[in-house]
């Protein structure tokens, strides 16, 4: 029996450590923008959304610095990416879009970091030469606190030989609960670096990246562990 016991409690405490399988990177959602839609025309439909942990974020609107709907460009270079027609070259212009993060299927899911396009427009068509602009990127869980940001500054776009994709990583990975839905704040333009003049910031290719079946956090692990050894010490008792 005392073997039986040491058994137990020995299994009590490897079981928590299951739980600690390994997470597997992945793209949780990502889009193309190509063939978007606009309705109205601050607001990006059938962006055609590829997920993997997530549900369909939806569309995409545009806002200014005031918080007001804010067209998006849809002429010349612009119909497949997603460029509100603020310029943002004059210092402290800027504008906000936000994506719904809702876990699918009651999974465990974090987000570790987020890559995309910059392309700078002018006059609805691409630039190809270097201009500059600045990103943060926030995630907000369902009651609207911050619990994730990452910044972008003076990133350069619109060069001659392509366009960079830039990624903002997490200072640590984003865990989204099961219940409830997470918002990915991006605000893209003119606000933390140097100021440049006649163009407009525009984004391509996002894609949310993580990780499905994350960690638990520490605390889990040590109530699991708690409860499997108070339930071995009543069973020797």
């Amino acid at each position: 029996m005392m073997f039986t016991h040491k058994y137990f409690i020995i299994s009590a405490l490897v079981a928590p450590l299951a739980l600690c399988g390994s997470a597997s990177a992945v793209v949780l959602a990502s889009t193309s923008f190509d063939g978007r839609t606009l309705d109205p025309s601050n607001t990006a439909n059938d962006l055609g959304w590829v997920t993997n942990g997530l549900d369909d974020p939806g569309s995409m609107s545009a806002l200014n610095a005031g918080g007001n709907p804010q067209a998006i460009f849809n002429g010349g270079d612009t119909p497949n990416l997603f460029t509100p027609g603020i310029n943002t070259g004059n210092g402290n212009t800027f504008w906000t879009t936000s994506v719904n993060l809702t876990v699918a299927g009651g999974g465990t899911v974090e987000v570790t970091d987020v890559t995309f396009d910059s392309w700078s427009i002018n006059g609805g068509q691409t630039q190809n030469v270097n201009r500059r602009s600045d990103f943060t990127l926030t995630i907000r869980d369902p009651s609207n606190e911050v619990v994730g940001e990452a910044n972008l500054v003076d990133v350069l776009s619109g060069t001659g030989v392509g366009v960079p994709n830039v990624t903002a990583t997490f200072p640590s990975a984003v865990a989204l609960s099961a219940s409830g839905t997470y918002t990915l704040e991006i605000k893209g333009g003119d606000f933390a670096g140097v100021n440049e003049t006649g163009n407009h910031t525009g984004i391509d290719n996002l894609s949310i990246n993580g990780n499905i079946g994350a960690v638990p956090e520490p605390s889990a692990i040590m109530l699991s562990v708690l409860g499997l050894l108070s339930l071995a010490a009543r069973r020797r008792r």
